[in-house]
């Protein structure tokens, strides 16, 4: 995907002289594709801007979620301003603080605990349908953009994914799927890993970039964070579970959750338009991953 053009100068000064006054330097960051989102300065404090992705995406149901994640305590940044649509952008628009700190490749156990704590309190908030949150600006519940459990895998099936796995990985993939259709839709991050993890200091800090926010399975971004960093996870459940205890199968369900994103990912990169090969370095590599959560799995390495 091709990042998106810059937001023209002139409308981005209007806006931000209305919210903030004249006095305020700006730049557009390197992270966002799809998303505009723009470092604003003002003296020594720091904001960020966002644009919405599409023109009838209304960002209050962004501000809506922060505020309700900061009111049960998470660590998020505060929204200080949001319009549904800013005439000059063309589009909706949100300003928020910043989160203090940075992440890095190795937090302590400590930070990756509490981020644990926090990812728990996301995911216990119920959504109505699943796929990503339909950004209309309506109160509780959020909305997905589907009624009903998406497949998102090749059909007919295994299609070009037995080009990666061999019959045994495939039965086991397509027997997880009936178990994920069995839960109910709840808030997940959406892309929920170590990146979005900040601290400062060797203190957690907070949680950053909420612009995949879906309606999935309980175990959705657990499984995301697994296929990332199998290695912290041990960490996350341990501040996860002070807040939402979880049954004694928890690892088999949360592996699940991380084999069928994998093969999710590898169908979106093997299909057109795509059409990567088979041996295309990110196709391997997350191939790999999920052999590892299916060997997992089936032999309870947890």
């Amino acid at each position: 995907m091709a990042r998106k053009p810059d937001i023209a100068r002139g409308a981005l000064e209007a806006l931000l002289s209305r919210v903030f006054g004249p006095a305020v330097s700006f730049e557009r960051t390197a992270e966002g594709v799809s998303t505009q989102v723009y470092r604003v300065f003002r003296g020594d404090e720091v904001f960020y801007l966002r644009i919405a992705e599409e023109p009838d995406d209304n960002l209050e149901t962004d501000a809506l979620v922060h505020h309700e994640l900061r009111r049960r305590g998470v660590k998020v940044a505060e929204v200080i301003h949001v319009d549904p649509f800013d005439d000059g952008i063309g589009r909706s628009t949100m300003v928020t603080t910043a989160v203090a700190g940075a992440a890095t490749e190795h937090p302590s156990a400590a930070v990756v605990e509490a981020a644990g704590a926090d990812l728990a309190v996301i995911n216990q908030l119920p959504v109505r349908g699943w796929g990503f949150v339909r950004r209309r600006g309506h109160g509780w519940p959020l909305e997905g953009a589907y009624r009903d459990h998406v497949s998102s895998l090749p059909s007919p099936w295994p299609g070009r994914l037995a080009e990666l796995f061999d019959p045994a990985e495939l039965a086991v993939i397509e027997d997880l799927l009936p178990e994920e259709r069995a839960g109910p839709a709840v808030l997940n991050h959406g892309d929920f890993d170590l990146t979005q993890v900040f601290h400062d200091g060797g203190r957690y800090s907070g949680l950053i970039d909420f612009g995949e926010i879906r309606g999935a399975e309980p175990f959705f971004d657990l499984g995301h964070f697994a296929l990332h960093h199998d290695a912290e996870l041990a960490a996350l459940l341990v501040g996860y579970q002070r807040v939402r205890p979880l049954s004694a199968d928890h690892l088999r369900s949360i592996r699940r959750s991380a084999i069928l994103l994998g093969c999710r990912q590898l169908w979106g990169w093997l299909a057109p338009p795509r059409n990567r090969a088979p041996s295309h370095p990110v196709v391997s590599y997350r191939t790999e991953q999920v052999k590892r959560q299916i060997h997992r799995r089936s032999v309870g390495n947890h």
